[in-house]
This record gives C-alpha cells, structure tokens and sequence, in this order.
C-alpha cells in the first residue's frame, strides 16, 4: 500500500470514531434534556404586548410548529418578538450581494 491509501484509511477511520462519539454525545445531551425539564406552567399565558400584538397569529402559530418539530422534547416557548431590522432586510442582502461582487485587490 502506498502512503495516500493508508492515510486515507486513517482519516476515514478517525471520522468514523468522530462520529460515533458526537452521535453517543448526543444521546446522552437528549436523554438528558428530557430528565430535565421543568414542568409545564398551569396559569394563562401573560397578555399579549405591544411588540408581539404587531405578530399576526398565523405567523406565531408557524413560529410554534417550526420550533415543535425541530426540537421534538416538550417545551414552552416564552417570547415571539418581532426583529427591529426587519424592514432594511432586503436592502442589507442586495447590498451584501453588490460587495461581494467587487474585486478584492
């Protein structure tokens, strides 16, 4: 065997062990996780704030259901804020985009 193929067996070998461990690591964090959580609160939620009344329900709603199945343990959401640099958004990107173009010399 020559040197590449042998040095590729080891860095294949150490990704395979890299990915035992982080995949182990990650069971435990999620067993763990569920052990931990506190439980749900019995009282009404607080009324709804001048920030987020700004948030159409359809939108917290998909908020909700994005974070349920990403996360996919029981939780509570406890905050859906609405971003204060929303309205530039799309002109940061084409600006971005217009930077990027540019020749770095």
């Amino acid at each position: 065997m020559n040197y590449q193929t042998v040095g590729m067996l080891i860095l294949l070998g150490a990704l395979a062990y890299l990915w035992l461990v982080v995949n182990r690591l990650s069971r435990t964090v999620r067993i763990l996780g569920q052990r931990a959580l506190p439980p749900a609160p019995t009282q009404p939620a607080s009324p709804v704030t001048s920030a987020a009344a700004a948030l159409d329900e359809g939108v917290v709603a998909a908020i909700a259901a994005a974070v349920a199945v990403v996360i996919r343990v029981p939780h509570r959401i406890v905050a859906v804020q609405p971003d204060s640099g929303a309205q530039h958004a799309w002109s940061a990107e084409g600006r971005r985009e217009i930077y990027l173009s540019h020749k770095v010399r």
